[in-house]
């Protein structure tokens, strides 16, 4: 072979191994083939305990970030946590009308808006740079308890490329009310970063309308597509589209009894109730959380900060994995989540995340922004559990 030839081979080779190399740094948000499961990947590398938080909560460019309103973070947070409300890191977008090219409206002549759509790249430099966040912070966030509100902060990081972000399990209820530990009501006022924020990677683990739209079979019954799992990540309820209740068993699993008369929505008029054909229902929180149990009396410890409910925190992994597993739900799949607003979808993404599963993401947009589209982007009813859809 010519020299000339020989280079011209290595150039290509090269252009090939780069391109590979940039791909994997974005979003799969079209993957077509699922890897194997990530082995290595545990539950705290997404969820740290108190006792971890306490230990490391004085280590250099370190930041708790407490995601409560502010009213509650100066009632009492954990000491050294600084204060960014969960409203920070969600924006409500207006719908553009395909038609039109123009704001929909709904028939009371408001703007239709996706309630919860995740920040901009601009809006999160902004976010991270008032708060002396930068790439290399170690960020652990909470609410009450092992929360949506609380994971919503460590899924956004991530989806840009912030590598150490972590949700606290059990949040501020352990601890308070099973650790003893005290609370602070001075307020920590960050310095802000000398240099914006700079983001490393895009659209990690999360998904859009049109990437769920793609995995469902139109012209086989709307069935998911081989290799492909939609997680519904809601109360019995929002699943079936009507008032509905657990009369016995788990509420994922178990008997549900529902009326007749169809939610309505209070905001976006024309919302369509109930789910995506053939997605498989996990009830939110009775799937992975359990009341922590004090050992010395058996007994579940209840939350002084949420009065009437008790301390809860994450099941263990192989209690999780199980559930997920009944559910057909298991590492080979391609796994997009979704809820109301991306919230308790984006907690089981990191949950996921943390069993081995290397291909799993969250809907930001979920069933505010499905329920509000066409045809394209089917909606059934009633209890679609077992059978479909």
């Amino acid at each position: 072979m010519k020299r000339r030839d020989i280079f011209t081979v290595l150039g290509l080779l090269l252009v090939a191994l780069t391109t590979g190399s940039l791909l994997s740094g974005c979003n799969s948000s079209s993957a077509t083939a699922a890897t194997a499961p990530t082995a290595t990947a545990q539950l705290s590398d997404y969820f740290k305990s108190t006792d971890w938080v306490a230990l490391h909560a004085s280590d250099q460019n370190f930041v708790i970030v407490d995601t409560r309103p502010a009213a509650k973070y100066n009632a009492g947070h954990i000491p050294g946590a600084i204060n960014i409300p969960r409203d920070q890191f969600y924006f409500p977008r207006k719908v553009i009308d395909a038609a039109t090219g123009s704001y929909k409206v709904d028939s009371n002549g408001q703007p239709v808006q996706i309630a919860y759509d995740i920040p901009t790249p601009a809006e999160l430099i902004d976010i991270l740079t008032r708060n002396g966040i930068t790439p290399d912070t170690t960020v652990v966030a909470y609410d009450n308890d092992t929360s949506s509100y609380g994971g919503r902060v460590p899924w956004v990081l991530k989806s840009y490329g912030h590598a150490k972000a972590y949700v606290i399990d059990g949040g501020i209820d352990k601890w308070k009310d099973v650790d003893g530990r005290t609370l602070s009501t001075t307020a920590v006022i960050p310095t802000p970063s000398a240099k914006p924020y700079k983001i490393t990677s895009y659209q990690n683990h999360r998904v859009t309308k049109s990437d769920l739209a793609a995995v469902i079979d139109t012209a086989n019954g709307n069935v998911t597509k081989a290799g492909y799992v939609i997680s519904d990540v809601r109360t019995p309820s929002e699943y079936t589209g009507f008032v509905t209740t657990v009369t016995s068993g788990t509420a994922s699993t178990g008997a549900w009894t529902q009326n007749s008369t169809p939610l309505v929505y209070s905001t976006n008029q024309g919302a369509r109730p109930g789910h995506i054909p053939y997605a498989k229902f996990s009830d939110y929180e009775s799937a992975v959380y359990t009341d922590y149990i004090n050992p010395a009396t058996g007994q579940p410890v209840a939350s002084t900060l949420q009065p009437g409910r008790n301390v809860k925190v994450l099941k263990s992994a192989a209690e999780i994995q199980a559930h997920f597993t009944s559910l057909g739900i298991t590492p080979d799949k391609i796994v997009y989540n979704h809820c109301e607003g991306g919230f308790r979808s984006g907690v089981y993404t990191l949950i996921l995340l943390g069993l081995g599963y290397p291909n799993v993401y969250n809907y930001d947009g979920s069933w505010n922004e499905w329920s509000i589209q066409g045809a394209a982007y089917p909606v059934v009813t009633g209890d679609g559990r077992v059978s479909g859809p």
